[in-house]
């Protein structure tokens, strides 16, 4: 787990997308990356604005909204900063292969992506889903690969990239004074990846889902989260989104628009 980047000068000749990410520094690699990536979530948003597709009908669309993607901005460099205060990589480490940053998390996302969608095939949660909320479970093709795209961007927010090194910065590094963080992160692992699986999961036992139906939904979205701050701690937040974007082209796109059609 380190914090500082080689600069740009050991990263591939001829590449100088790679250079300009690769350095100077571990928090404005990062940064530079964390706007690469809010800039293809603008381009969502003006797709919904210009093009729509059916997504303009989705109400998470506001959260591809500009204010919205300002908000992001800030609460994302603000936990890059504090992530490279705590020992987790920059987004684009020249000491990280691609082979680490993209391909590992993307096997990942399929691997857990297909495990979920044979499961829905018994336990049919998309048609519950539906059935709850009076709207179809995927958002349309061929836009779901950007709707779901974007969405993996936005939440990386939420669950892993403002929480987890906020509270390792105050828990270990100003309460602790630098003692414990190999313990305390793994403690706020869990506890990060349990946010998602208890927002979305639980909620459906207060309307009337059984406890068998909820479980293996609950132990597959706390699966997913667990593989994603691994892989944000061992290879950047980067590695951390491509899982997720792997597993929704695979759950949302290739079986909910495709498969299953819901």
């Amino acid at each position: 787990m380190t914090q500082s980047i080689s600069h740009a000068g050991t990263l591939p000749r001829g590449s100088r997308l790679l250079q300009w990410l690769g350095g100077p520094s571990a928090t404005a690699n990062s940064t530079r990356a964390w706007l690469i990536l809010l800039g293809f979530v603008g381009l969502v948003n003006l797709f919904i604005s210009y093009v729509g597709a059916g997504l303009q009908d989705d109400p998470r669309a506001v959260l591809f909204s500009w204010p919205a993607i300002a908000t992001f901005a800030v609460l994302g460099v603000l936990g890059i900063v504090l992530s490279h205060r705590t020992g987790f990589p920059a987004a684009w480490d020249a000491r990280v292969s691609n082979v680490q940053r993209l391909l590992i998390p993307a096997l990942l996302g399929i691997a857990i992506g297909v495990v979920q969608s044979a499961l829905d095939t018994q336990f049919h949660w998309t048609t519950l889903f539906a059935q709850d909320a009076g709207v179809a479970f995927n958002a349309p093709w061929p836009a779901s690969p950007l709707f779901y795209t974007a969405g993996a961007i936005v939440v990386e927010v939420f669950y892993r990239l403002l929480p987890v090194p906020l509270l390792l910065w105050l828990i270990s590094n100003v309460v602790l004074r630098g003692r414990a963080q190999t313990q305390i992160f793994w403690i706020l692992a869990v506890l990060s990846s349990l946010l998602e699986p208890a927002d979305q999961d639980l909620r459906e036992l207060g309307h009337g889902a059984s406890l068998t139906l909820v479980a293996p939904a609950f132990v597959i979205d706390l699966v997913l989260n667990l593989a994603q701050v691994v892989m944000f701690r061992r290879y950047g937040f980067v590695a951390a989104i491509a899982t997720r974007v792997v597993f929704y082209v695979v759950w949302h796109v290739v079986y909910g628009n495709f498969i299953c059609a819901c």
